[in-house]
């Protein structure tokens, strides 16, 4: 392949940001519109021409023109829109979209004019079907005169998230059974065999020393498995998170951690907190539990900390500690390929729409979840201030 002459292009600047724009891997090429019409430059030492690796592609490629229309795009945009190549050169993008998404296209697309910009929106294709996708835009020549777009289809990652999602809530409801079995049934025949220990205790008197001390060591037992039982009851399901809500069971949590883990765990969340979605306070309950379980496990901290925060529009949590922190080397790969707790986590902040974040440091760990509130808790939230 014939190295590129980046000489041919007129203004060293515009360059310089294609060259970033390429290193950070969102293109592998720009165009240059000029009297002989567009051309397309690669990177020098590239593998391939830059036709052949667009149209490699799984993704929909497209460049935009001023307007919005495309001048240029791969096969796979094709496919993805049920349509002929050639048939799409000279339309505007934005017509294979609905009027919502019409509108985003045009508030996105301007916003790329100050940096680049990511929106998820559904494409509708020639047979009517509609496509959830992702677009991500970024301009491509310092003029302004060209946009690259990448299209992801988004039905497997869609369909593998309602797939997590129902499997969480499968979990979630296989955890409340088995709390209440253990509540129900074995706790009640411990209670039963607490009561049959107490009458023969009763009549210790006619025992030899011996049995007599069984008796009350098993009574102890007894009073130290449905303790155990009761914890672990509590821990797969706590009940006050139904009865009284997140507040309290957050408390009742933390405290018991505390005293198992010797970490002095402080939690800081409003007082007067309303209820959320029972979707919502469970998913931040189990983030918190899993969060001090690594805590526990991993960090080497004698203390942490859990944080809410609740604005009209959102919901903040953080949980930090002062370990060792997260090695860099696993950093770079937590988030993408983390354990089976991590990627619980954040599957259950991307079913409610939030965002999870991971920031470490030899000093320590924070993890923050973001979720938004949903407007009718808003609502409620006026109405009882109102009241009070």
């Amino acid at each position: 392949m014939k190295k590129t002459d980046f000489a041919k292009i007129d203004r060293v600047g515009e360059a310089e940001e294609t060259v970033r724009a390429i290193c950070d891997g969102s293109v592998d090429a720009f165009v240059v519109q000029d009297g002989a019409g567009h051309r397309v430059y690669t990177l020098e030492g590239a593998d391939l021409p830059y036709n052949v690796l667009v149209e490699r592609m799984q993704q929909g490629a497209a460049i935009l023109d001023t307007h919005g229309i495309i001048i240029y795009c791969n096969l796979s945009l094709a496919q993805l829109m049920g349509v002929d190549h050639d048939s799409l050169i000279g339309i505007p993008l934005q017509r294979f979209l609905n009027s919502d998404d019409q509108v985003l296209f045009q508030k996105v697309w301007r916003e790329t004019l100050t940096g680049p910009r990511d929106a998820e929106m559904s494409v509708r294709r020639a047979d009517g079907t509609q496509v959830s996708t992702n677009f991500s835009f970024r301009l491509l020549t310092q003029d302004k005169s060209s946009t690259g777009v990448l299209i992801t289809d988004l039905t497997g990652q869609k369909q593998q998230a309602e797939l997590t999602g129902h499997i969480q809530r499968m979990q979630d409801e296989e955890r409340r059974r088995i709390a209440r079995d253990l509540h129900d049934s074995v706790g009640q025949l411990l209670a039963a065999l607490s009561m049959n220990i107490a009458r023969v205790a009763g009549e210790s008197h006619k025992l030899s020393p011996d049995v007599a001390k069984l008796v009350t060591e098993n009574a102890s037992l007894v009073n130290q498995i449905s303790n155990e039982i009761r914890t672990t009851s509590h821990l797969l399901h706590p009940p006050l998170l139904d009865e009284a809500g997140l507040p309290a069971a957050l408390r009742w949590y933390t405290d018991g951690f505390a005293q198992r883990s010797n970490i002095q765990t402080t939690l800081d969340i409003p007082q007067q907190f309303q209820r959320l979605s029972p979707e919502m306070e469970i998913a931040i309950f189990r983030v918190v539990q899993e969060c001090l379980t690594n805590i526990h496990r991993h960090a080497g901290s004698s203390s942490c900390s859990i944080k809410i925060v609740r604005d009209a529009d959102r919901l903040r949590i953080e949980v930090e500690d002062s370990g060792r922190g997260i090695p860099k080397s696993k950093q770079l790969t937590l988030v993408s390929s983390g354990g089976v707790g991590l990627r619980g986590m954040q599957e259950r902040i991307r079913q409610l729409g939030g965002t999870l974040e991971i920031k470490s440091s030899p000093n320590g760990t924070v993890i923050a979840a973001t979720l938004p509130v949903p407007r009718d808790i808003n609502l409620s939230m006026s109405k009882n201030e109102g009241v009070a």
